[in-house]
């Protein structure tokens, strides 16, 4: 079972964000910033900063985390805390990840932190998964909770193939986040300000800028990102614009 230790932080940060968890998961070499404590702003796999490298100035540029030297727990302690929604699909996450060369535990992780892993989720992106209909079999969108995850497992997997494994320029884009030359803010990548702008809100709902911190350090390590350890995260941007320019 994951450990937790509460320690105390900036005064200005609540009470409810007071705290850091101890995954016992050590650090990952190859990230930078990585911390063994899960803290608002830092984690086994990196820091948050680092993972949102541009987003505060010129555009995101994503820094390389090899997909394969990510830090997490296995399916059976997710399951039995943070993840246990999830375990009703761990066939699906199973199949699908063996169908993709991906890790079934990763799929589980991007579902918690996509629907709460609730297969009946809505939205334009339905689904545990929430894909677009395009990364279904065959492009259309089915009500089979096996074919969401495929079109999960085959959008990330497309991800990974085009940024040469990076784990943080993948997961990012599963966000819908982007880089320069997309034609999207002024041809610029995304930045802390575009999500609320008034372009960022024509293209749907914010990009929630904590995502990345989130998952890697969230997820992946066991935490309740949308519980308990709902202070996981800097950015306090969860895809609303009602805190001014920031989501």
């Amino acid at each position: 079972m994951a450990r937790f230790t509460s320690v105390t932080i900036l005064a200005a940060i609540s009470l409810a964000h007071a705290q850091s968890s101890d995954p016992g998961l050590g650090t990952n070499p190859n990230a930078q910033g990585a911390t063994e404590d899960v803290t608002p702003g830092s984690g086994p796999n990196g820091s948050e900063d680092w993972f949102n490298t541009g987003l505060t100035s010129d555009g995101w540029d994503p820094p390389f985390l090899d997909f394969t030297s990510l830090y997490h727990i296995d399916r059976p302690e997710f399951y039995a805390n943070a993840g246990s929604a999830c375990e009703q699909y761990d066939s699906y996450f199973q199949s699908a990840g063996d169908s993709h060369g991906i890790d079934p535990t990763i799929l589980a992780f991007i579902s918690m932190q996509e629907s709460s892993c609730n297969a009946n989720a809505g939205g334009p992106t339905p689904g545990l998964m929430q894909v677009s209909c395009e990364n279904y079999p065959n492009g259309v969108c089915t009500d089979s909770i096996q074919d969401n995850v495929n079109a999960g497992a085959n959008y990330l997997q497309s991800q990974l193939a085009a940024s040469n494994n990076n784990a943080i320029k993948a997961i990012g884009s599963y966000n819908g986040w982007f880089t320069a030359g997309s034609g999207l803010n002024g041809n610029k990548g995304l930045t802390q300000g575009y999500p609320c702008s008034s372009e960022g809100q024509s293209n749907g709902e914010p990009q929630n800028l904590d995502y990345l911190q989130e998952t890697l350090n969230g997820w992946f390590t066991g935490q309740d990102v949308y519980g308990d350890e709902s202070w996981i995260g800097t950015y306090n941007c969860q895809g609303s614009c009602s805190g001014g320019d920031l989501c």
